[in-house]
């Protein structure tokens, strides 16, 4: 976990390097780590006397993504409840929003993979995906 890294194996390791599947020995803890810190679920390492294992979770997995939604995205979700779809209009009345911003918060949604849409122009529908 502080970047030091012990060759089990220094020709492989040596090979890997040359190859270029190694940037650099030690960084790659530090960096699973840095790039989980702003996910609720975190990797998880099982040690023993020679070996590690880490399971890394699927931070694009919708239910995790779920997690980290913020109140208007919540709203919107519920919105959906057993609907079939929803309109950015629908959305824009009853969060109280300006067009503009519903238009940010559903693209939002989209770009996470919670939502996908379905027609176009006016007759553009938001559905969960």
């Amino acid at each position: 976990m502080l970047g030091v890294s012990a060759l089990r194996n220094p020709y492989l390791a040596d090979v890997f390097y040359r190859l270029n599947l190694i940037e650099a020995y030690g960084t790659g803890m530090p960096k699973i780590t840095d790039s989980y810190k702003n996910f609720a679920v975190q990797p998880t390492i099982e040690l023993s006397d020679n070996a590690f294992k880490i399971t890394l979770p699927n931070t694009n997995c919708k239910i995790e993504n779920t997690l980290h939604l913020d109140g208007r995205e919540k709203q919107v979700l519920n919105l959906l409840g057993n609907a079939d779809f929803i309109t950015r209009a629908e959305v824009q009345n009853s969060l109280g929003i300006s067009q503009a911003t519903a238009i940010s918060l559903l693209r939002g949604m989209l770009n996470k993979g919670l939502l996908s849409t379905e027609g176009s122009g006016k007759k553009l529908k938001y559905k969960r995906d």
